[in-house]
């Protein structure tokens, strides 16, 4: 099983593109990461980044900031930096929120391997099966499946099938987490229909649970590994 955490899932107290960092998720034993850039600013920095700081991880994928708002100037440089850190890195995927893209061209000038991500229910768009259609129609990439926006979209879950249903051939990586407010550990939630959603075990799967130590982080790794055996 490719099991692993978002970087960010430590935002709270640790820099999510710190090797520091790295090795707190290293030494759960997880054999998967996503690196998290938290802001347009933070893409600059994958730079300082090295291949041995990644060093015995199986899977690596890249969560790209939000790209609302932004010039087109400054997302092609942003895309641009990109390409270069993936060039060194080699991200299995570069994962994009679609919500507030308006020109989806720019992002055919790069050789980056993109994967849509599903919205919650926060965004005016890009929470179901039609805004992704549209969206697929413009760019053709991957699709990131993840279970807490459909969860929070949709309690039952049917949202989860419908999603694999139309982009199964598409999905490349599973988002988990649990929810209360945002992203909550599982282990405390315990909500067992968004593990039961997991369709294809053997798809990577990043746990973006929000923790607030690393206690926290240990805990909800073997929680999730466990209940996924």
């Amino acid at each position: 099983m490719i099991l692993g955490f978002s970087t960010g899932c430590l935002y709270k107290t640790h820099n999510s593109l710190a090797k520091e960092t790295f090795d707190v998720f290293r030494k759960t034993g997880c054999n998967a990461i996503e690196i998290t850039c938290r802001g347009i600013d933070s893409i600059s920095k994958l730079s300082d980044i090295t291949t041995e700081d990644l060093k015995g991880f199986e899977y690596i994928s890249l969560h790209a900031p939000d790209f609302g708002d932004i010039s087109e100037e400054k997302l092609e440089e942003a895309l641009r930096q990109i390409e270069d850190a993936h060039r060194k890195l080699d991200f299995k995927y570069i994962v994009i929120h679609p919500d507030k893209i308006k020109n989806w061209k720019i992002f055919s000038k790069f050789s980056i391997p993109f994967a849509i991500e599903n919205m919650d229910n926060r965004k005016e768009s890009n929470r179901d099966v039609d805004d992704l259609k549209k969206v697929f129609e413009q760019i053709d990439a991957k699709m990131v499946l993840d279970l807490n926006h459909c969860f929070v979209n949709d309690n039952s879950m049917k949202l989860a099938n419908d999603f694999v249903e139309t982009f199964g051939n598409r999905i490349v990586e599973i988002h988990l987490s649990g929810f209360d407010w945002l992203h909550e550990p599982l282990y405390r939630t315990q909500q067992k229909e968004i593990l039961n959603a997991v369709f294809d075990k053997n798809l990577p799967i990043i746990i973006e649970s929000g923790c607030e130590t690393v206690e926290d982080v240990e805990k909800e790794y073997r929680y999730v590994k466990n209940y996924l055996k």
